[in-house]
């Protein structure tokens, strides 16, 4: 994209971001959707679709940013609820999407690359979605946002792998995974160790706006540096980043100081996300789509295999205890998608281990659920106490 197409796309984007948050569907549905009509597939107002540094730039942080939306607190209190409905959720979608890809004569890479997109939910969306919705309880809360985060813990670590060039070769992979485990457990378990034992240290870097600026963007280029020099990639660096500054919520602390702090963060750079840069990644991630292929056979299958799993997988866990109700909303609201699942596939598009017909199904799951599940979810709630 040149100057002149990115500075229309994102007028346009923006107006109908606007437009459709009347009817609170999220910003990404209009993000992808100015793409696909201003790329090459319509009316070719986008021409080149050729990654940038921008676009590049937009990924890692639309990455950091959901590091930071994770909520180490509920992880704490509801692990195991949570643990029990990502297994579940994204096991089965993925068992399940996997399977009848293999047995339809999809290629081994392409059913793998599809099974774990799909199986993510996307963690943005659930907490927009959360946020304009009242009367449910914070148990369904924190469990849905935690799933929705040990998700995306699975689709960034994949991300990880594809971007490595290794899928195939089994060896390389399991170290990768390992490379990968090692880098989260040491730089968190170093933060966990000094938000827990040294308060102190941090309190001055917290209490000043600049200096947690500071200590955030410090925190991200210099661990996505490091994880671009030791191969690990850029993506889990900034990944890891967000997270990391996200335990400052763990701080103990009764003016409760440090979670407003990293609160007021987070929203801030919300606005500056929502300004520019998540539009610009998901306009190039619409840009890529081919309309002509949007509804077709493929699509289609993708739709009810990430559907059905997500919705049968999520709702388990509830549904064992007896809650029906809320096994069942929960099942709808891990089918929301649209943040980390286009990555995936975009991704593997641009190293070749997909077609564009596969890709533009993914993308369309993730426009059609991140538009339709918030305001199905929404209904549902107004009739059943969750």
């Amino acid at each position: 994209m040149n100057l002149l197409q990115l500075v229309l796309s994102l007028f346009i984007a923006r107006v109908l971001a606007l437009a459709l948050d009347k009817i609170k569907v999220p910003g990404i549905t209009a993000y992808i959707l100015t793409g696909i009509v201003l790329g090459p597939s319509i009316f070719a107002i986008i021409t080149d679709v050729n990654p940038d540094i921008v676009v590049n730039f937009s990924l890692i942080f639309l990455i950091f940013y959901s590091g930071l939306n994770v909520d180490f607190k509920g992880l704490r209190s509801y692990l195991k609820q949570a643990l029990f409905t990502t297994l579940t959720g994204a096991g089965i979608t993925l068992a399940l999407t996997l399977g009848v890809m293999l047995y339809l004569g999809f290629s081994p890479i392409a059913s793998l690359v599809v099974a774990i997109s799909v199986s993510n939910t996307a963690t943005e969306i659930v907490v927009v979605m959360l946020e304009h919705i009242r009367g449910i309880s914070d148990m369904f809360r924190r469990v849905l946002i935690m799933a929705s985060f040990l998700d995306d813990l699975i689709a960034i670590g994949f991300i990880a792998v594809i971007k490595g060039s290794i899928l195939g070769n089994y060896l390389s992979v399991g170290v990768e995974v390992l490379k990968l485990t090692l880098f989260l457990g040491l730089v968190l378990g170093a933060m966990y160790a000094l938000v827990r034992k040294y308060p102190k240290i941090i309190y001055p870097l917290i209490v000043n706006w600049d200096y947690l600026l500071l200590l955030s963007s410090a925190m991200l280029f210099g661990l996505v540096y490091v994880a671009m020099k030791t191969g690990i990639g850029e993506i889990y660096g900034a990944y890891v980043a967000g997270l990391s500054i996200s335990m400052l919520r763990l701080v103990k602390d009764p003016t409760l100081l440090y979670e407003v702090r990293v609160e007021e963060l987070v929203s801030r750079m919300s606005t500056v996300l929502q300004f520019f840069i998540i539009p610009i990644f998901f306009i190039y991630v619409g840009a890529r789509t081919d309309a002509s292929l949007m509804v077709s056979s493929t699509t289609l299958l993708v739709l009810t295999l990430a559907i059905v799993g997500k919705l049968v997988g999520a709702s388990l866990p509830l549904i064992l205890k007896g809650e029906y109700a809320a096994g069942l909303s929960m099942g709808v609201a891990m089918n929301v998608r649209g943040s980390i699942e286009p990555a995936v596939v975009l991704i593997a598009l641009e190293k070749g281990l997909i077609s564009t017909n596969i890709f533009t199904a993914v993308v369309s799951v993730s426009l059609i659920t991140s538009a339709a599940v918030p305001l199905i979810f929404r209904v549902i709630s107004e009739y059943v106490e969750i």
